[in-house]
């Protein structure tokens, strides 16, 4: 048993750090291979506590080892979630306390175990809580890691109180704690590739779709959605609407208050058209301060109580910002949609001139094509 726990955990170790060596910015790996080491290290050193009288090297040592296995876990998962380094100072502190602890202990070999096994178990159990603010990744995944965290960290505790009630621990019990450990940190060391991969592709998703600034999407996924929106609608038969949306003297806004100033009008108008738009809706930034939503199942008097809603919000109240008071407006263009199978691009074109035409009568205000 021994033996194959070492080999196995040697094995997933040397994969992630691999996985590592390709992709340098990932420390989290290299952190989760060393927690394999670890624990392969550890359980050599348990299998000598029979051949040798070095209870420091043996239970210390090796306790320690095994203490740093979920702590190292836990770090790992830190460094993945905030993709920057992460203080080791929580880390150090609990390995100081913990080898204050199996030194005083380290004379009685139950009261170690019981020691190591209530912290393991603790820490098990807080992964498993932190675990839950590591998004976006697929909730199948984070939920069976939180599992095997939650079992594993409640496995523990019962070996604690197990050791705890007789001083001499059977080989059954601890032949059942190296299984523990075996089961679990083989299955969690597998899944930690597949959490990782999973948060990445959805970052690039996330990168590749939505406009970084607002949250919107992009005019890329504008054009992607939007069509998709338009073919479903002309299959029901039901009407689309096309809105284009430009921020009104917006150059004068960047030069007199400053881009950081701009940056937060954008943010602020995206907010508004997140808060008017309904569920199927599709609403993108798809240049400087042009934003364009797709409307889906609308006739033309709902487009034009959306565009106005979406008009006078905007001018309603000054916006404050960094001390000052910014009057935002904002010009609308839409165009109707029954049964043409026009294009969205051709659509997006009517929608532009519209906008221009209230841009021309004046701003603050919405024309239709």
């Amino acid at each position: 048993m021994i033996i194959t726990t070492v080999i196995l955990n040697v094995v997933l170790g040397i994969t992630l750090f691999v996985i590592y060596r390709a992709l340098p910015a990932q420390k989290s790996f290299k952190t989760w291979a060393i927690a394999c080491f670890s624990f392969a290290l550890a359980n050599i050193l348990v299998s000598l506590r029979g051949t040798i009288d070095q209870p420091l090297l043996t239970i210390v040592v090796a306790d320690l080892l095994i203490i740093s296995v979920p702590l190292l876990a836990l770090h790992g998962m830190r460094q993945y979630r905030q993709q920057i380094d992460v203080p080791r100072t929580g880390m150090i502190v609990t390995m100081a306390i913990s080898a204050i602890l199996l030194l005083s202990a380290h004379a009685t070999e139950y009261i170690a175990q019981t020691v190591t096994a209530v912290l393991c178990g603790v820490i098990y159990l807080f992964a498993a809580n932190y675990l839950r603010h590591i998004r976006p990744t697929p909730r199948i995944t984070r939920h069976l890691l939180m599992g095997l965290f939650g079992i594993h960290g409640l496995l523990m505790l019962l070996m604690a109180s197990s050791a705890l009630q007789q001083a001499d621990p059977s080989k059954s019990l601890f032949t059942f704690l190296l299984m523990a450990h075996l089961i679990m940190t083989t299955m969690t060391t597998l899944l930690f590739p597949v959490l990782a991969f999973s948060h990445n592709e959805r970052r690039l998703l996330k990168i590749a779709h939505l406009d970084e600034l607002t949250e919107l999407f992009n005019r890329r996924a504008f054009f992607e959605h939007g069509a998709l929106l338009l073919a479903q609608n002309k299959q029901l038969e039901k009407p689309s609407c096309i809105l284009m949306i430009d921020l009104d003297h917006f150059k004068s806004i960047n030069d007199q208050f400053g881009h950081a100033t701009g940056d937060a009008c954008l943010r602020h108008v995206a907010e508004v058209i997140r808060k008017t738009m309904r569920e199927r809706d599709v609403a993108a930034r798809i240049g400087g301060e042009e934003f364009a939503i797709a409307l889906s199942d609308v006739d033309r008097q709902q487009a034009e109580m959306i565009s106005q809603r979406l008009v006078e919000h905007i001018a309603a109240h000054a916006f404050h910002f960094d001390g000052n008071d910014i009057e935002l407006t904002v010009s609308l263009g839409g165009i109707l949609s029954t049964r043409s199978r026009r294009a969205l691009s051709d659509l997006l074109n009517d929608a532009d001139a519209a906008l221009y035409a209230a841009k021309a009568s004046g701003r603050n205000q919405f024309k239709f094509a």
